[in-house]
């Protein structure tokens, strides 16, 4: 936001617009073609299940205190993480079929046991499964920090609910060793706001509900792990200074991609100034993006960074390196993208 604020300030009569586009990124694992069936199974302790009582429902009395904090461990719920993991897995439509089983595997088992699957009952489970093999969640902390304070920019007291989630998955496969576990770190917040500091607290959800809401978040950002996935991301194009710029936003507004391409083209071969090649450089960067044309597209972004540095144009110079980052990104993912895709033999 910074730069596009100095840039509509500092590029006089030019002016900049944003979009948002969607591309698939890929997974952190890749899988052969030959395992298209999966269960999500809950391995995690039974006594994990969060419970309905004082302490998840009580909130604390902090009246007459300038600041509050405290730190808490918990226990994830099994059943909820499991849930989340395989809607997302279904929802991610890489897999052939995707089998639920959230009750704890071993519920009735009293005697101690190893948290890790036996050969035997991989087998045994993934036959009865019908499935090719095993994603098992078997931990599941929660590190719940709270704390409030005044805050002078809002004149009120403001409380956070801060939770790093830490979630433990492993791969079973039929026949083989079990695969090394999986950590995954990720955080989620709530914020509460008040006049008095306690206000604050109590606007906050009670721990029951951080302990639900945290759960089902692990399960979703752990399915970036097994399946590729959809991101939004910001892009930004100069709208006008000639009519074939004025023209091209007509045409990103009607999602004609060619059209808008060859308007800027035409702009930047007709035009001599640096300050017109540099704008209808930068747009052809986007405009080959939004075709899938990945090179090209940075070859024009490192041409609207050349320009820019002709000109004299700082803003734009930082916009362009953002960019060409951004493209350098894309393209790496795009090559994952499309061999993890292969399965489906068609173009995405």
């Amino acid at each position: 936001m910074l730069i596009w604020v100095s840039l509509v300030l500092l590029c006089g009569c030019q002016s900049i617009d944003q979009l948002s586009i969607d591309y698939l990124l890929p997974a952190e694992m890749s899988f052969p073609n030959q395992l298209r069936k999966v269960a999500v199974v809950n391995n995690m302790p039974a006594e994990a299940d969060i419970t309905l009582d004082r302490h998840f429902t009580d909130k604390p009395n902090v009246n007459n205190r300038t600041q509050y904090r405290k730190t808490q461990y918990l226990l994830g719920d099994g059943k909820i993480v499991t849930e989340a993991l395989a809607q997302a897995l279904a929802d991610g439509d890489y897999f052939d079929t995707v089998i639920i089983c959230d009750s704890a595997l071993w519920a009735d088992n009293r005697e101690e046991r190893d948290q890790t699957l036996t050969q035997e009952e991989v087998n045994t489970l993934a036959n009865q499964l019908d499935v090719d093999f095993l994603i098992a969640i078997e931990h599941l902390e929660l590190r719940v920090e709270q704390h409030a304070s005044p805050d002078p920019y809002f004149g009120m007291f403001v409380a956070n609910t801060d939770v790093k989630v830490s979630p433990t998955v492993r791969i079973y496969l039929p026949q083989q060793s079990p695969r090394t576990a999986i950590n995954k770190v990720d955080s989620i917040f709530w914020q509460g706001f008040g006049q008095e500091i306690n206000e604050a607290v109590h606007d906050l959800p009670n721990l029951q509900r951080v302990a639900k809401e945290a759960s089902a978040y692990a399960g979703e950002f752990v399915a970036k792990t097994f399946v590729p996935y959809w991101q939004t991301a910001n892009r930004y194009y100069f709208t006008n200074g000639s009519i074939g710029m004025r023209d091209a936003v007509v045409a990103v507004k009607e999602d004609n991609w060619d059209e808008a391409v060859r308007l800027w083209q035409k702009t930047f071969d007709e035009n001599k100034s640096v300050k017109k090649k540099m704008y209808a450089s930068f747009n052809l960067a986007l405009g080959y993006e939004m075709l899938e044309n990945i090179d090209e597209a940075i070859s024009w972004a490192t041409k609207a960074h050349q320009y820019a540095q002709q000109a004299s144009q700082p803003d734009v110079m930082q916009l362009a390196v953002t960019y060409l980052q951004q493209l350098s990104d894309r393209k790496q993912s795009y090559a994952n993208v499309k061999m993890q895709m292969q399965r489906f033999e068609e173009e995405f």
